[in-house]
């Protein structure tokens, strides 16, 4: 049953932990006014609603009961304009455009302040920028602007967190919180906010859809879905054995770190078995072949090493050759799974060139100049860059 406005009232005044008199002491009325709203013998005056949101930090929707409602067309035309200013953003522009974004999702709020979509968009381009981009913000808007800007996800979050039946769109929230929490190394936030995640989240739904095909008879369809599902599943394994790896690299544990290297190598191997296709095993511009010849090196196994940083640099110019075009799996786990190199947006994979050479001559790699592979990789990096 929907609440009425009094319950609400109620609701948000307990949840703020105010009594009936100290609510009425902030708006500057009688506590026998509250009262009768809660029991719903009267409504506040309009000229109060807005100062009962601002009291309680929420949409003056919420007071009427229509959270979660708004014009779809309008905000995704407003949303597919910011979406093409992003798309459309030059080198060294970064730093206005960002703040231009930012004024157009201020003003979509503003105008939709019940939208989870928006709210949640808004977030994640705001961590984004305050990611890759606060070096350019704080010299435009100053470290207040920063700090600004992290209160405003930290509201934005709290919102969708308090309103939204979406369980996706919460723990959306709850990421883009965490995010600030690290960037102001608060770690005990960081940590309890973690605690109200689900175990195993984001993959969830699919284990659930295929039991239910499989329980259906479905066969086809529920290939499909376990196909996706043990690719995503691959994925997240990489990346954690690469987390691990970089710590062995880090704590010069170059023998368990190797370990972690050819145990990703062979078990890629095993699964994809030749295709061309291959999942994009990058993070930053290191990649799983930097660390594996790093290791190589350490013990002396230079033309081990030399070899896989040829794979490394082939492998590269796969990337970009591929960048976000799609192609079909041959791979019986993954049935009817496409995949594609890179991802939209990602402007590393169009600059091949200057990441092999970051990569080819690192310093960690200077043991291997009295090799003639070696020296013509590093000589034709510096040429191609």
């Amino acid at each position: 049953m929907k609440e009425t406005m009094g319950q609400i009232i109620r609701r948000l005044r307990k949840e703020q932990n105010l009594t009936q008199e100290e609510l009425a002491e902030q708006l500057n009325i009688s506590a026998q006014a509250v009262s009768k709203w809660e029991n719903e013998s009267s409504l506040p005056d309009i000229s109060q609603v807005v100062p009962i949101a601002n009291l309680f930090c929420v949409p003056t929707d919420v007071l009427f009961g229509m959270y979660g409602t708004d014009s779809g067309k309008e905000v995704d035309n407003r949303l597919a304009e910011i979406f093409r200013m992003l798309d459309n953003c030059k080198d060294g522009e970064e730093g206005p455009t960002a703040l231009a974004i930012l004024d157009k999702y201020r003003e979509l709020i503003q105008s939709y302040p019940n939208n989870d979509c928006v709210l949640t968009n808004a977030m994640a381009f705001a961590n984004m920028v305050l990611d890759n981009n606060r070096a350019e913000l704080c010299a435009l808007t100053g470290e207040s602007g920063i700090h600004d800007l992290e209160n405003e996800i930290v509201r934005w979050a709290g919102l969708v967190i308090k309103y939204s039946s979406s369980i996706d769109e919460v723990l959306s929230a709850k990421q883009s919180l965490i995010d600030v929490f690290l960037r102001q190394k608060n770690y005990e936030a960081a940590l309890e906010t973690v605690k109200d995640f689900p175990l195993y989240t984001w993959s969830l739904k699919s284990y659930v859809k295929t039991r239910v095909l499989h329980e259906a008879g479905k066969r086809e369809e529920e290939l499909n879905e376990r196909g996706w599902y043990i690719s995503e599943l691959f994925r997240a394994f990489v990346h954690q054995v690469y987390m691990i790896e970089n710590i062995y690299v880090e704590q010069e544990k170059y023998a368990e770190a190797l370990y972690c290297c050819e145990a990703i190598r062979d078990i890629t191997e095993a699964i994809y078995r030749g295709e061309t296709y291959r999942p994009p095993l990058m993070y930053d511009y290191r990649n799983l072949f930097h660390t594996h010849a790093l290791c190589l090196v350490k013990f002396g196994r230079k033309k081990e090493a030399v070899d896989v940083l040829k794979k490394c640099v082939d492998f590269i110019k796969a990337q970009e050759k591929n960048f976000n075009k799609k192609t079909d799996l041959n791979i019986p786990l993954f049935p009817n799974v496409r995949f594609s190199y890179g991802f939209g947006g990602n402007a590393e994979y169009e600059h091949a060139a200057e990441r092999i050479k970051r990569i080819v001559t690192d310093e960690a790699f200077k043991s291997l100049a009295d090799i003639d592979e070696y020296k013509a990789l590093a000589e034709n990096a510096i040429k191609e860059s």
